[in-house]
C-alpha cells in the first residue's frame, strides 16, 4: 500500500477484518487495492496470535511475489524489534484495530521477539511457490508418492530440451515408417493441414496439455476409444473422407450438370454479373481438380466473406424471368451446401485433431520415458503428483495427518491464477481444518485473495471462475463446523487516479463484457481512489489503420524495411509528438506547478516488438531522452546475431558461415558481389578463409578488411571477452558502424550485450 496516502475508515476496516487470524476469509481485490499489504498483515497478525512461524504457509504464484511478501513482513517485524514501546503498542494497535491503551506490555515484548522468532525458528515461515512446496511434500513422502527418494526437478530450459528430443526423434520415425504406418500417416494429415512450418507448435499444444490428455485416456481406455468419442463429440461420422464429401457437394440434386450447361449458356449472353456466374459453373462442370471445381461452384452461390449472395448478385432481373424458379432452387442449393461445408470442416477437425493426438501421445510417451530414466520430474508433475497424494484415499489420510499436525494457516496470493490441480492440494491441505479433529482445534483458518479480472496464466491452466466456486465451497465447510467466514471486497485503489479508474469501471458495465471476465457479474466491485483529487486523464485515440503499402522502386530494398506509413511508426510518431508538447516551457505538471521532465513519461505497451524500436528510434531522432526498454532479447536483434558471428569467426577460422555473415555486417561492410568474388575463386576444399587471403592481395580496401579481421583474432587470443568486444565497438569503430546502418536505437542493444559480456 502506497505510503503517505490515508485510506478511508471503511476500507482500513475491511483490511482489519480480511487480516484478522480468527476467520478464514475469501478477498477479492481490485488492482492496486492492497492485497500483498493485507497478506503481509494477515501474517503478522497469525505471528502475533501465537501460531509458531513454521506453522503458516503462504502460497505464491511467483518467485518474485514470494519474495515481495517475505521481505514486507520481515521489514515490518525488524521496524517492531527496534521500535520504542510506545510507538510499538500504537503499531500493534492500528495493525489490530484497537487502541493503544488496550496492548499489554507482554503483547508489546512479544511483538518485539517476533523478528528473532521468525528466523530462528526451524523451517521458519513458509512463504514458497506452488511448485515449491509440492516438491517438498513430494521429497518428505516420496514412498507415498510412489516415487524414488533421490528425484531430481527438471527447471523449465532441461524440460524443453527434453521435450525437443522427442518431438524430433517421433517426426524423424514418423517420415521415415511412411503414409502405411499410423504415425506416418498422421504426419502427413497434420503437415496437410498446417505445413511443415508450424507442426512443432501444434505439437507443443498437445504437451501442454498432456495432463488433459492423460486423463481423458484413463476414462476412455486408449487412443482408439478416445477418437471414437471425439467423434461423438464433433458429430462426425469418422467413415467419412474428404474427397466424398467434396463429391457430394458437387452432386446437385437442384442443378444436375446438364442444367447446368444451359444455364451456363444463357448466363453468358447476359451483363457483365452474369458472365462471371456463367465462367463460374463452367469451371465446375470442368476437368479440372475436384477441389478447383468445388469452389467454382460455391462461388456461384456465396460471397468470398462465406455469406449467402443476395438474389440481385445470384441473377440479373432478366435471367430471373427467364429462370422463374433459379432463385429457389439456390435457396435449398445453398442450404445444401451450407450443411455439407459444416460436415466437411468437422471432419478435418476431427482428422487434424486425432492426428496431432495420435503423434503428442507418442511425444509424451517418450519424453514421460526420459524423465522416469533420470528420476526426474518437472514442474507440472510436480503440482500433479502432489495433487494425486493429497486426493488419494489411502495415502492421503496418512499425509493430510502429518501436515495437519504441522500447518495452521493456509495463505493463497493471486488465487486467480491458482488451476484446478492447485485448487485440489489446497483442499487436500485444509480438509481437516473443516472435519473430524482437526475442525475442533481452534484457529486454523484459510485465506485467498485476487482478482478474476487479472488472470494472466490460462495458458497454464488458470480457471478464474474457480476462485468464486472455491470460496463458496469453503464458505459451506466452514459454516458446517460452526467457523467464522468473511467475503471481503477491496476497492480502493491505492495506485491508479480517479480518471484511470472511472475509465476502467465504464468499460466493465456492459453485462456482456462483464460475463466475459467473470464467473458472477455480481462479484465486480468498482473502483474508488484515495488519490481522489489527484489530476489524471484517459484518452482514447482513434485506431491507425495500415494503409496500402506502395511496392519499393529498388528490387535490392530488405523485405523487412520500415515505412513512415506503417501502423506502429505513425503510433510512434504521434505518441513522440504528444510527448514533444508535454515537453515545451510553461506546461507543468498538475497540481504542482512543476514542469515536465522526460523521466516523468513511461511508455507502457502490451508486448515488446517492432513498436518499442520504433518508439525508441522515433525519440532519439527528436532529441527526446529516452532510457531504453527495460528488457531486451538480445538474440532477437541483428546487431547481437552479428557480434555471435563474429566471436565465431574470430575463434574458428574454418566456420565459413560465420565468416561470411561478419564480412556482410556494419564491422566489414562487404556486400553480395564481395562475398561471390571470394568465394566463386576457392580451390577445392579450401575454406572461405583461406580464400580471403588470396582475394585480399594487390588491393589496398581488400587487404584492410583481411588486416582488421586478423588484428581481432590476435585480440581474441589475449583479452577477455568483455575487453575485446568493448575494444572493438568503441576504438575500432564497431558502434559508428552499427549506428550508421541500423539507427541509434541499436545502442540500448550493444551496452546491454557489453553489460552481460562484462
Amino acid at each position: 500500500m502506497s505510503a503517505g496516502l490515508v485510506p478511508p475508515s471503511e476500507t482500513v476496516a475491511r483490511q482489519q477484518r480480511a487480516s484478522d487470524p480468527a476467520t478464514s476469509a475469501w478477498v477479492g481485490a481490485n488492482a492496486g487495492s492492497g492485497k500483498t499489504f493485507v497478506l503481509a498483515r494477515r501474517v503478522i497478525r497469525c505471528l502475533l496470535a501465537g501460531t509458531p512461524a513454521n506453522r503458516i504457509l503462504c502460497l505464491t504464484f511467483t518467485k518474485a511475489a514470494a519474495a515481495t511478501m517475505s521481505n514486507r513482513v520481515f521489514r515490518e517485524l525488524g521496524r517492531w524489534a527496534v521500535m520504542a514501546d510506545a510507538a510499538l503498542a500504537a503499531s500493534i494497535a492500528e495493525i489490530e484495530g484497537g487502541e493503544e491503551r488496550t496492548v499489554a506490555p507482554a503483547r508489546v515484548t512479544k511483538a518485539r521477539r517476533l523478528f528473532a522468532e521468525a528466523i530462528e525458528t526451524p523451517g521458519g515461515l513458509k512463504i514458497q511457490t506452488i511448485h515449491a512446496f509440492c516438491e517438498s511434500i513430494l521429497q518428505q513422502f516420496p514412498l507415498e508418492a510412489d516415487l524414488s527418494g533421490n528425484f531430481t526437478t527438471l527447471d523449465d530450459l532441461q524440460a524443453r530440451e527434453a521435450i525437443d528430443r522427442a518431438r524430433e526423434r517421433v517426426i524423424v520415425e514418423a517420415s521415415a515408417a511412411g503414409p502405411d504406418d499410423p504415425a506416418g500417416a498422421a504426419l502427413a494429415d497434420v503437415v496437410a493441414a498446417t505445413g511443415e512450418a508450424t507442426i512443432g507448435g501444434a505439437l507443443d499444444a498437445v504437451i501442454t496439455a498432456r495432463d488433459d490428455l492423460r486423463r481423458w485416456l484413463r476414462e476412455t481406455g486408449d487412443l482408439d476409444a478416445a477418437f471414437a468419442d471425439l467423434a461423438v463429440a464433433l458429430g462426425v461420422d469418422p467413415t467419412d473422407t474428404d474427397a466424398a464429401l467434396v463429391a457430394e457437394m458437387l452432386a446437385s440434386p437442384e442443378f444436375p450438370a446438364a442444367a447446368v450447361a444451359r444455364l451456363a449458356e444463357d448466363f453468358a449472353a447476359s451483363g457483365k454479373r452474369d458472365q462471371d456466374q456463367a465462367t463460374a459453373m463452367r469451371t465446375a462442370l470442368g476437368a479440372g481438380s475436384p477441389e478447383t471445381r468445388l469452389a467454382a461452384w460455391w462461388s456461384v452461390f456465396f460471397k468470398k466473406d462465406g455469406d449467402p449472395k443476395t438474389a440481385t448478385y445470384l441473377a440479373s432481373q432478366a435471367m430471373q424471368k427467364r429462370h422463374p424458379d433459379f432463385l429457389d432452387r439456390a435457396a435449398r442449393e445453398v442450404e445444401r451446401l451450407g450443411r455439407l461445408a459444416e460436415r466437411r470442416a468437422g471432419l478435418a477437425a476431427f482428422v487434424y485433431t486425432r492426428a496431432l493426438l495420435r503423434l503428442g501421445d507418442r511425444v509424451i510417451g517418450l519424453y514421460e520415458r526420459e524423465k522416469r530414466g533420470r528420476g526426474a520430474l518437472d514442474f507440472d508433475d510436480l503440482v500433479g503428483r502432489a495433487a494425486d497424494l493429497l486426493s488419494r484415499s489411502d495415502a492421503a489420510r496418512w499425509v493430510q495427518y502429518k501436515l495437519d499436525k504441522g500447518i495452521d494457516h493456509v495463505l493463497i496470493d493471486e488465487a486467480q491464477d491458482t488451476n484446478p490441480r492447485q485448487w485440489r492440494i489446497v483442499k487436500g491441505l485444509t480438509e481437516e481444518f473443516f472435519a473430524g479433529e482437526g475442525a475442533r482445534r481452534p484457529g486454523r483458518t484459510i485465506f485467498a485473495v485476487g482478482d478474476e479480472k487479472q488472470s494472466i496464466y490460462s495458458f497454464q491452466g488458470a480457471a478464474p471462475a474457480t476462485f468464486s466456486q472455491t470460496r463458496d465451497d469453503f464458505r459451506r465447510l466452514a459454516a458446517g463446523v460452526g467457523g467464522a467466514f468473511a467475503d471481503v471486497r477491496l476497492a480502493m485503489s491505492f495506485r491508479s487516479t480517479a480518471a484511470v479508474l472511472s475509465a476502467v469501471d465504464a468499460v466493465f458495465r456492459d453485462p456482456e463484457r462483464r460475463a466475459r471476465v467473470l464467473a458472477d457479474a455480481a462479484d465486480y466491485t468498482e473502483h474508488a481512489a484515495v488519490r481522489a483529487r489527484a489530476p489524471g486523464r484517459v484518452e482514447v485515440w482513434p485506431m491507425i489503420r495500415a494503409e496500402k503499402q506502395v511496392e519499393p522502386e529498388a528490387w535490392s530494398a530488405p523485405l523487412d524495411a520500415t515505412s513512415a506509413a506503417m501502423p506502429h511508426v505513425r503510433l510512434a510518431q504521434r505518441i513522440a509528438d504528444e510527448i514533444a508538447a508535454m515537453l515545451r516551457p510553461g506546461v507543468t505538471l498538475p497540481g504542482t506547478g512543476e514542469g515536465i521532465r522526460p523521466r516523468d513519461v513511461m511508455i507502457l505497451v502490451r508486448k515488446r516488438g517492432v513498436f518499442v524500436d520504433a518508439m525508441n528510434r522515433v525519440l532519439k531522432e527528436r532529441g527526446i531522452p529516452v532510457a531504453g526498454q527495460d528488457r531486451l532479447k538480445l538474440t532477437d536483434h541483428i546487431a547481437v546475431a552479428d557480434l555471435i558471428a563474429l566471436g565465431r569467426a574470430l575463434i574458428l577460422p574454418e566456420d565459413d558461415l560465420a565468416l561470411a555473415t561478419v564480412l556482410k555486417s556494419p564491422l566489414f561492410g562487404r556486400d553480395d558481389d564481395d562475398l561471390i568474388a571470394i568465394a566463386a575463386g576457392r580451390d577445392e576444399g579450401e575454406s572461405l578463409d583461406g580464400a580471403l587471403v588470396r582475394w585480399a592481395a594487390g588491393d589496398a580496401g581488400r587487404a584492410a578488411t583481411l588486416e582488421r579481421l586478423t588484428r581481432w583474432r590476435d585480440l581474441a587470443r589475449r583479452l577477455p571477452t568483455f575487453e575485446l568486444f568493448a575494444r572493438i565497438l568503441s576504438a575500432d569503430g564497431g558502434r559508428r558502424a552499427f549506428r550508421a546502418r541500423l539507427g541509434s536505437e541499436a545502442d540500448d542493444v550493444l551496452d546491454e550485450f557489453l553489460a552481460l559480456a562484462l
